[in-house]
């Protein structure tokens, strides 16, 4: 840490003179004496301008998960009110406790954007391409036929001008009212009927024949969110191989999430899969959790500095498929949750940086590195790359830094 703070002094010096490194050092303490004060709840954070990384090549292929629900569709206009979109939950979001950084206001370069204006895609793939992002992982939204929120995907998929890859998630959970905290309404539920796995890949498929489909050692890769709750599970996968092969996709690899504490094996579908992918925060390891003075909030608030350390000393369970690993950056989803949000506090740029330069490290040593980061957009759960009001392209700057092997410093 003293190395750190002595580097950055002399970067400092040398760009921007002495009184102004003066002043830097002067604001740091400050933030230093907060965050005692209230527990490391801080985030570590400054804002920064944009910085391309055009003239770098990754060390692995990074994956971001893509939520397309910026935009209006009639089930939610019915649902939550006329005009709902993701950005509805993100707006009115309201601190918890002091130095709680809520609401989270996107940067004046995006907006609040509306995903069905094909130039604020372009724009976000440009920018994704500019910082060795290999491609987005869409959420797809998909139920028994009946699809919701696919109008992102539709366009990308309409442009083949779009230079960025791209891979589906099978968002296959039931849609209930869990924001407003009645997990029980299911709003449109997954039926898994005796159809639905031919339709399903039959459904999928002009996406997996796109070029720039994402593949793993030649062969389309389906991530699948929830595998728990599918009945038949080992069925359901047999039968999607032996379609896409009968409808000429040919070979695909069927990836899972590890959500809600399920593996390969503890599922006992290791002979079914072609691999598994880290989703973060589930699959917590074992760590403290703080407790806010005067906290009036059922919130449950974690370290992130502390969760981030022990990620990277946690062993993995033995498994003999390939494991993606992925990271993500200061977990918060008061927009979602109100006071029952999960929140991890504390959000350094330091240890987001030195866990995804720990899994691009992983990932570099395989035959294909791929690595997944959560997330592209999920604004409400404060998880994104995208640029804010408050710290500017700190976020995307940094992830880029560590799967470009370049320092942490490196500004330009």
């Amino acid at each position: 840490m003293l190395i750190y703070l002595i580097k950055k002094t002399i970067h400092y010096i040398k760009n921007y003179g002495v009184l102004k490194t003066l002043i830097k050092i002067f604001k740091y303490i400050i933030i230093q004496l907060k965050s005692i004060k209230i527990g490391n709840f801080t985030i570590f954070s400054e804002y920064q301008e944009n910085i391309d990384f055009s003239d770098y090549k990754p060390k692995a292929k990074a994956i971001a998960f893509y939520l397309p629900q910026f935009h209006t569709i009639p089930e939610n206009d019915k649902w939550w009110g006329k005009g709902f979109t993701e950005w509805t939950n993100t707006c009115k979001a309201k601190p918890l406790f002091k130095w709680h950084y809520q609401p989270h206001t996107p940067h004046k370069d995006i907006g609040y954007y509306d995903l069905t204006d094909i130039n604020t895609i372009k724009n976000q793939a440009e920018l994704a391409k500019q910082h060795g992002i290999f491609g987005f992982c869409f959420y797809h939204y998909w139920f028994s036929g009946k699809r919701l929120l696919e109008k992102p995907l539709d366009l990308f998929l309409e442009h083949p001008e779009i230079d960025l890859n791209f891979c589906l998630c099978w968002a296959n959970e039931n849609w209930t009212r869990a924001w407003d905290g009645l997990e029980n309404e299911v709003l449109i539920k997954q039926e898994y009927s005796n159809d639905d796995s031919y339709n399903f890949i039959k459904d999928i498929k002009k996406y997996v024949l796109d070029k720039r489909y994402i593949k793993i050692d030649g062969k389309p890769i389906i991530l699948v969110y929830n595998p728990k709750i599918i009945p038949n599970r080992e069925e359901v996968f047999c039968k999607w191989k032996n379609y896409a092969n009968e409808i000429g996709i040919g070979e695909i690899k069927i990836l899972l999430c590890r959500t809600f504490g399920y593996t390969s094996v503890n599922l006992n579908k290791e002979n079914y899969i072609d691999g598994e992918v880290e989703f973060p925060p589930h699959f917590i390891p074992s760590i403290t959790v703080k407790k806010l003075f005067n906290n009036k909030t059922n919130a449950k608030i974690y370290d992130y500095n502390e969760f981030t350390a022990k990620i990277k000393k946690c062993k993995t369970e033995e498994t003999n498929l390939p494991l993606y690993r992925t990271c993500m950056l200061g977990w918060d989803n008061t927009a979602r949750r109100n006071n029952k949000a999960l929140i991890f506090a504390g959000f350094s740029l330091k240890s987001f940086f030195e866990w995804i330069s720990f899994i691009t490290f992983k990932a570099a040593e395989t035959s294909d590195p791929v690595i997944f980061v959560n997330a592209w957009n999920e604004w409400a759960e404060g998880t994104y790359l995208e640029p804010d009001e408050k710290y500017g392209y700190a976020n995307i700057n940094t992830f880029s830094k560590a799967i470009c092997g370049l320092p942490f410093t490196k500004n330009k």
